[in-house]
């Protein structure tokens, strides 16, 4: 079994569906996303290509096997690289005896403090709290407890790049 960061986003959105993830997990087909949902993703891209743009070199592992990008993330952060793009983390673990892949891909792992990491995603929403998007929070919580079983050590912080104007990250201490 494999659950990912994004089935966290699944289970709260479009609407709180606790039967989401189950069904997706099955292979269960879903109906085409709206031209709303089309806007949001387009939105969510060009924001994503902005952020990184901001960011000077950049290691880009977007690209291959889930299984590649993890043991290239593990090199890169080995190396000291400043900034990883679209790294991926994992873990196996136990859940009431089933055994579990948990695999998360955060936007960013930006290297701070020397050999410290922030892990940041970036992300359209201009309130980024339990209220308004507990899913994102999660989501920040689950990569750096990825991080922290894959590299022995938790990430200096979690952070979000939001869409506040002014653009300041929305860091959860």
């Amino acid at each position: 079994m494999r659950l990912t960061a994004t089935d966290i986003q699944g289970y709260y959105r479009p609407s709180l569906c606790p039967v989401r993830v189950y069904l997706r997990g099955h292979g269960e087909k879903e109906a085409p996303p709206g031209p709303y949902d089309q806007v949001l993703e387009r939105l969510g891209r060009e924001h994503e290509k902005k952020h990184v743009a901001t960011l000077g070199a950049v290691a880009d592992l977007s690209g291959g096997e889930l299984e590649e990008r993890a043991r290239r993330t593990t090199e890169e952060v080995a190396k000291g690289t400043q900034v990883i793009y679209q790294g991926v983390l994992q873990a196996s673990v136990s859940l009431d005896g089933l055994y579990c892949e948990v695999v998360g891909r955060p936007d960013f792992l930006i290297r701070v403090n020397g050999s410290d990491y922030v892990v940041r995603d970036s992300k359209m929403s201009r309130r980024i709290t339990e209220k308004d998007h507990p899913e994102i929070l999660l989501e920040l919580d689950l990569y750096g407890w990825l991080y922290e079983k894959t590299f022995g050590r938790a990430p200096a912080r979690p952070c979000c790049n939001s869409n506040r104007k002014p653009p300041t990250p929305g860091c959860r201490s």
